[in-house]
């Protein structure tokens, strides 16, 4: 540095002497050169200075620098030391929030199965048929995203309890309820615990049960109860009875109840072969009117009759005898009246005459009987062949449409089993009936042919009394 400011001093002084040397004398040019050389050195001394002023300046700086940056650098590691604390803190935070997640996810899923469940049971219950609304808060609960609020589940829980509640009392009321024609009408609401809901209209039309029902959040009437399940329920809730009959199934029972098929659905399910089974049935029970009335009519004490008739004969009143046979009506009279008309010919002819009677009357009690006969044959039958034509109905389906489907294979099941049991239950009572119609003629003949031997032999011994 020294160098290169003496080497820029003398450039600088060069030309000066120069002028100098031209201008004055040597002296002159040597002390003003002195006194220059003077003023640089002082120059230089002061730049000395400056520079090293500026020089501890900067080391002042530099070292006030490097403390910065050492201090910097221990703020660093500090930090980088706390970044990895907070990274391990921030990694412990998350596998904890991922835990609670999973806890909170959880008892979101558990809370809402709670909430489905207990709204099942609300949905069965009958209580909530007293209560319109009351499932309305589960709907809005299970439509909501997230949990529950406490608000909500503290109201569950009240439900549950009122549920326990109402489901022991037996509750009775007059309110609205949906009629069995859909119509919502008034009346006796009668509610035994969760268990039956009973319904009485106002004007005592119709009594019968009822269940909830969440489509129209209302108690709905499902059925009317039969005449005799109808008395019961009336005199309960007249207060007159403390019988009543209960559906220990939630409700099932009245369902199925409601469910029931008539007689007349019953029979159209049968087929076409239900309607000749009916005719054969109506036609066997005309018939076995007619022989009743007429069997009844015939059936009379013969007995006395023929006593007083042998006592005639013995008495030797024989036209008296004849009269008194003429105003009976009846095959035994018939025959005697026929062997009276013939009691002076011979025994032979007698028996033979009392015989051709007995044949003409049996035609008149045997009448219809063959026709019952083949009646009770047929039923079954016809009830057999409905049994075959609904199995083929049924495999025709299972052709079709495979047995993914029972609904559609149970119109040829109930075809063969009602033509069947429709069969059975005409022909069953055709038979007891014939036999019934059958022992009664055969005790008829029976009398008759006592009656014929009877009067046969009274009008031998009379003969032969006659002759001794």
């Amino acid at each position: 540095m020294k160098i290169f400011c003496y080497c820029a001093l003398v450039f600088l002084l060069l030309p000066v002497a120069f002028g100098l040397a031209a201008d004055s004398s040597f002296d002159q040019v040597d002390q003003k050169l002195k006194a220059e050389y003077q003023q640089a050195k002082i120059d230089q001394q002061q730049q000395f200075r400056r520079l090293a002023a500026e020089k501890k300046a900067l080391q002042q700086q530099l070292d006030e620098r490097e403390k910065a940056i050492a201090g910097l650098k221990k703020e660093n590691n500090f930090l980088e030391s706390s970044l990895e604390t907070y990274a391990e803190q921030e990694k412990k935070l998350g596998i904890r929030q991922q835990a609670v997640i999973a806890e909170m996810n959880e008892l979101d899923g558990t809370v809402r199965v709670g909430i489905r469940d207990l709204k099942a049971i609300m949905e069965r219950s009958l209580v909530s048929g007293v209560h319109p609304g009351r499932l309305r808060p589960f709907d809005e609960m299970l439509s909501q995203k997230g949990l529950p609020s406490m608000t909500g589940i503290r109201q569950l829980v009240e439900n549950s309890f009122a549920e326990i509640k109402e489901g022991a009392d037996i509750v009775t009321k007059h309110g609205p309820f949906v009629a069995l024609d859909g119509r919502t009408t008034s009346g006796d609401i009668l509610c035994l615990g969760a268990l039956t809901a009973i319904y009485r209209q106002d004007d005592n039309r119709e009594i019968g049960y009822a269940v909830y029902g969440k489509e129209n959040d209302a108690l709905l009437a499902v059925s009317r109860a039969p005449w005799l399940i109808g008395r019961c329920l009336k005199k309960y809730l007249d207060g007159s009875s403390n019988e009543v009959y209960l559906d220990f199934s939630g409700g099932a029972t009245v369902r199925q109840l409601a469910l029931r098929p008539t007689a007349w659905e019953r029979l159209r399910s049968g087929g076409v072969l239900v309607w000749p089974i009916l005719l054969i049935g109506v036609i066997a029970f005309l018939v076995s009117l007619e022989r009743f009335f007429f069997l009844r009519r015939v059936k009379s004490n013969t007995d006395t009759v023929m006593v007083e008739v042998i006592g005639l004969l013995a008495a030797g009143r024989r036209q008296a005898s004849l009269e008194l046979l003429e105003n009976k009506h009846g095959p035994v009279y018939n025959v005697l009246a026929a062997g009276l008309k013939f009691q002076l010919a011979s025994r032979e002819v007698l028996e033979n005459v009392l015989e051709e009677a007995i044949m003409k009357e049996l035609p008149r009690l045997e009448k219809y009987l063959p026709t019952l006969q083949v009646l009770a044959a047929v039923a079954p039958l016809l009830g057999l062949l409905g049994t075959v034509t609904g199995m083929i109905n049924t495999f025709q389906v299972i052709t079709i449409f495979g047995t993914g489907n029972p609904k559609l294979m149970s119109g040829g099941i109930s075809e063969a089993l009602v033509t069947t049991m429709l069969g059975l239950m005409v022909a069953i009572p055709i038979i007891l009936l014939h036999a019934y119609f059958s022992r009664k003629v055969d005790s008829v003949i029976g009398d008759m042919e006592e009656k014929a031997v009877g009067l046969t032999v009274a009008l031998v011994n009379k003969e032969l009394s006659e002759r001794s």
